[in-house]
């Protein structure tokens, strides 16, 4: 009677752990499922803050664009309008091409930040100038990167930085 007792309390202990394990083991992959969730969500928030980046270069920036080219026609320099028009629509041209994609070589966004620039030079009767240096040798066409993530850098740079210098 005491071994059966005893080989049913054993049997019994052994079932609790066994339960217990289980109900961790469970846990545990809750939790995983869980944190893949939180990192999907993640992902998909990044994704959509990203687009929404992408989606909306700075419609002041297309305004001034527009009116810039309005005031060249207006001057009657037309070959600075047709320029301007012909690097403004690229821009927007690399911009919404660009935009439908989550990363894009160095070299295109330094073409779209390059154009920019000189718009944005242009604009404001070339005030400033511009280059890109790189200190050790970067290959752009094997780098990538989001879209338009430089441009608010410079943007930021000429707004709040060089239009309130003296112009030259």
């Amino acid at each position: 009677g005491i071994l059966g007792i005893l080989l049913l309390g054993v049997f019994i202990f052994r079932n609790i752990l066994l339960q217990r394990k289980n109900e961790k083991h469970l846990r545990e992959i809750a939790e995983n499922e869980l944190q893949i969730q939180k990192l999907k969500t993640q992902k998909q928030f990044n994704e959509l803050e990203m687009q929404a980046l992408r989606s909306q270069m700075n419609p002041h920036f297309i305004f001034n664009c527009l009116s810039s080219i309005n005031r060249f026609i207006l001057k009657n320099k037309t070959e600075e309008a047709s320029d301007y028009l012909t690097k403004f629509s690229r821009l927007i041209r690399m911009v919404l091409n660009n935009s439908k994609q989550e990363f894009i070589s160095l070299e295109d966004e330094l073409e779209i930040l390059r154009l920019y620039l000189e718009m944005e030079r242009l604009r404001f009767k070339n005030s400033f100038d511009y280059s890109f240096t790189y200190k050790n040798y970067v290959d752009v066409g094997n780098i990538f990167i989001p879209p338009l993530l430089l441009q608010p850098f410079a943007e930021n740079a000429i707004w709040h930085g060089l239009m309130h210098l003296p112009h030259r």
